[in-house]
């Protein structure tokens, strides 16, 4: 006799289960250490996973408004020191540390970005004090050898060559500097002449000027013993020593400009289109942060997002499109971004400002708030699923100068914001009518189709303006 399969009798199966409401985060035993010499130290003791994670964060920015060429010589040094922290420290050649660290069952490494120099290690418990002396010599008692200077220039200089051909690294780059004017922020990478410019000696004095205890943070995470980590810890980096006055940054007033504006980067023969449209928005301790990252999420973070949905899945637009917030310490930006056929770039351009716009005029709907808030919670676990996940946010929130429960209250904080809120800061930070708008493509193409959005600006890749084509 014929039977019924045992999902059609059992209705319940139909019905997608509701998650369950997010458990609030709590970090694993935090202590906290406040040096003499200014320095943050925290220990975040954790059994689960026998590797220990070595974080640390030094301030870096220039100590008053620079003009470019000299602004271009700060990134310059900035990169280059940071970079070559790990080439050679206390007795060691970079070859002999690397050698080492590899022994351990670790690694080290470090990089500079807008707002602060970070290096960055990790190790297997067993040999976590050994890492820990390796990462003070690094970070205290680096060598720069000039045979790792000279290298370092020669291989600069050649991927800013190769970053010119890349259209993602020229929006970026028109889009900052039109965005921050004579701001720090304004500039992403150093000139070649100001690569070449660097050495050893700069260098040296570029360390001894800006690495200082003063504001810095040292995050360690993972299987370590509290009181014997602590020990060595206060006795290695209370040796630590400002060797210049620190300088609070002056923060300059930024504000965007009264109009829309176009700068097209002229591309000959692109067969398609590369933009992004944005503009001033919060910078990261902002109260606003928290709901404009909703907005984000509902406009343009992920495939359930309305760019997505509208720009390449109903349109057919572009195969990637979305939004994001660059929260730094002193300012930041909301922008959208995507990639598209040359022949629809300017029909996609419109598409974006719509939905830039409808945000802050249309309530958004419960389902669209839900899903959102959903998104940054999974996000938000996910980034802190991790050993390194921890010791990097606990690092980010310490230097960057957030509040010392940040993490605990994030999600609260996310399940706090309203679709009044999202409306507010929409607003006041996505609505387009002042928005900079940066193509990179053939301008012989895209000139004329621009010209209806706004006033266009036609550069070369090396950023000079160009005669507009007719």
């Amino acid at each position: 006799m014929f039977q019924q399969p045992q999902e059609a009798t059992e209705s319940w199966r139909r019905k997608i289960p509701s998650p369950s409401p997010a458990g609030q985060f709590r970090l694993p035993a935090t202590k906290e250490l406040k040096l003499d010499n200014g320095l943050t130290i925290v220990l975040v003791e954790d059994h689960r996973s026998p590797l220990v994670t070595i974080e640390a964060g030094i301030p870096i920015a220039p100590r008053q408004s620079l003009a470019r060429a000299a602004l271009s010589n700060f990134v310059a040094l900035s990169e280059s020191t940071a970079e070559l922290l790990t080439e050679g420290a206390g007795s060691r050649t970079g070859s002999e540390l690397a050698r080492e660290v590899e022994s351990l069952g670790g690694r080290i490494a470090s990089s500079v970005n807008e707002d602060y120099a970070e290096v960055s290690a990790v190790a297997v418990s067993e040999n976590a004090h050994r890492m820990i002396e390796l990462f003070a010599d690094v970070l205290l008692r680096p060598t720069f050898p000039q045979s790792e200077v000279a290298l370092y220039k020669s291989n600069r200089v050649e991927r800013l060559k190769v970053q010119r051909q890349d259209p993602a690294f020229l929006v970026d780059e028109m889009f900052d500097k039109a965005v921050y004017g004579s701001h720090p922020y304004s500039l992403s990478v150093p000139t070649p002449q100001a690569v070449r410019a660097v050495t050893r000696l700069k260098i040296e004095r570029f360390y001894r000027s800006n690495f200082a205890p003063e504001g810095s943070a040292i995050v360690i995470a993972g299987d370590f013993d509290l009181l014997k980590t602590e020990t060595t810890l206060r006795e290695l980096f209370s040796r630590w020593k400002s060797l210049a006055a620190h300088q609070s940054v002056r923060e300059v007033n930024l504000r965007n400009g009264a109009a829309r504006k176009i700068y097209l980067i002229d591309r000959p023969g692109s067969e398609q289109a590369d933009f992004r449209i944005g503009r001033l928005a919060v910078k990261r301790g902002d109260p606003d942060y928290f709901a404009l990252s909703v907005a984000n999420a509902i406009v343009g973070a992920g495939t359930a997002s309305r760019l997505f949905l509208n720009i390449r899945e109903k349109k057919g637009y572009a195969y990637d499109v979305s939004s994001s917030i660059s929260a730094l310490k002193q300012a930041g930006t909301f922008f959208g971004a995507s990639q598209t056929r040359t022949d629809v770039t300017v029909a996609a351009i419109k598409e974006m400002l719509a939905e830039l716009d409808r945000i802050g005029e249309e309530k958004v709907s419960d389902q669209e708030m839900r899903d959102a808030k959903s998104f940054l919670t999974g996000q938000f676990a996910l980034g802190l699923s991790t050993q390194g996940g921890v010791a990097g946010r606990l690092l980010h929130a310490r230097v960057l100068g957030l509040a010392p429960d940040y993490l605990e209250n994030y999600r609260a904080r996310v399940g706090e914001v309203t679709s009044d809120r999202v409306r507010q800061v929409a607003r006041r930070y996505i609505a387009s009518k002042t928005s900079v708008i940066v193509v990179v493509g053939d301008a012989r193409k895209l000139t004329k189709g621009l010209r209806g959005i706004g006033p266009v600006g036609v550069f070369n890749a090396e950023g000079r303006r160009l005669l507009q084509p007719k």
